[in-house]
């Protein structure tokens, strides 16, 4: 493939000589990462404090998470797509995919109404439900690959790395957690949130992360098998979210279902139609991973806003 233009800082491939699950992906993410400002915007506009802030955190955190793997972890590798940054490494489109899984699965949370933690918590577990179709689908269908002989990356599920969930997890949540707060202290100085803190909150996601990642670690060590320790977490979330009290759900936002619907449509077409060889096990982990969606929706959808004068 002979690119159109090619420098270290970007590249422009010719798209015609693309597979079209590769055009079909960065259509998709760009689109819904348009849908997610937007709705961000539309509730800057309604007084919320927090949606602005967390979708550019979640961008420079993108980036800044993307330059560091590149230079720091080197376990992967992205395809070429349409558009590339930073010698051939960064696809346009994965810019864009980090707010439409972290803002889908944070917005989707915070609808919920729950307290500060369960919030958190219940964020990062629908940021991992966002991110099963893609992380399943992507290296069968030539997205990115995952490199062999590292050991932080070896124990899979249907051939995804459970580390790649926890880090998901992990990571999504602190986020949520972060600007949530820093939402809640505008609240307090009936201020909206300057932008450039999206950086320091990014920062912070970050250090945070590693830190999270500690505990894993240490059970690991101690001999226990790396999936339990991120199906017990992601189970421990689940259980807590779901005992907390809602404190102030909010009304139905039909903006959201788009993402949700589809970016799962869209990874169910390739994975019937266009990844070879895919076999029962994947096509279990959509149905599962669809149905997590769809009680995540169901949810959302069945909250109203708390009557004014509710205890």
């Amino acid at each position: 493939m002979t690119p159109l233009l090619d420098t270290r800082a970007i590249t422009i491939n010719d798209p015609t000589a693309l597979a079209g699950t590769f055009l079909g992906l960065e259509a998709v993410v760009l689109g819904l990462a348009v849908l997610t400002w937007v709705h961000a915007a539309r509730a800057h506009r309604a007084g919320d404090r927090t949606a602005r802030l967390t979708w550019w955190t979640i961008v420079v955190y993108g980036l800044v998470m993307e330059v560091v793997s590149y230079n720091a972890v080197d376990n992967f590798a992205h395809g070429q797509f349409t558009v590339m940054f930073y010698d051939h490494q960064l696809p346009l489109y994965v810019t864009a995919v980090y707010p439409v899984l972290l803002y889908t699965g944070i917005a989707t949370a915070r609808r919920l109404g729950l307290p500060p933690l369960a919030e958190a918590l219940a964020a990062g577990v629908l940021i991992v439900a966002m991110d099963v179709p893609f992380d399943v689908v992507g290296p069968e269908a030539g997205w990115w690959r995952w490199f062999d002989g590292h050991g932080e990356i070896a124990a899979r599920w249907l051939g995804v790395p459970v580390t790649s969930y926890y880090w998901h997890f992990a990571f999504g949540g602190i986020l949520a957690a972060l600007t949530g707060w820093a939402g809640r202290r505008a609240d307090r100085r009936a201020a909206p949130p300057r932008a450039w803190l999206a950086l320091p909150l990014a920062a912070a996601t970050i250090v945070l992360g590693v830190v999270a990642f500690l505990p894993f670690h240490g059970l690991v060590a101690l001999g226990v098998a790396d999936g339990a320790v991120v199906a017990a977490a992601l189970l421990t979330a689940v259980v807590l979210a779901a005992a907390a009290r809602p404190r102030r759900p909010r009304p139905r936002d039909p903006l959201l279902y788009g993402p949700w619907l589809v970016f799962y449509g869209f990874h169910l077409a390739v994975a019937l139609t266009a990844v070879p060889g895919t076999g029962r096990g994947l096509r279990l982990a959509f149905i599962a991973a669809i149905a997590t969606a769809a009680v995540a929706l169901h949810v959302a959808g069945a909250v109203r806003a708390t009557p004014q004068g509710a205890a």
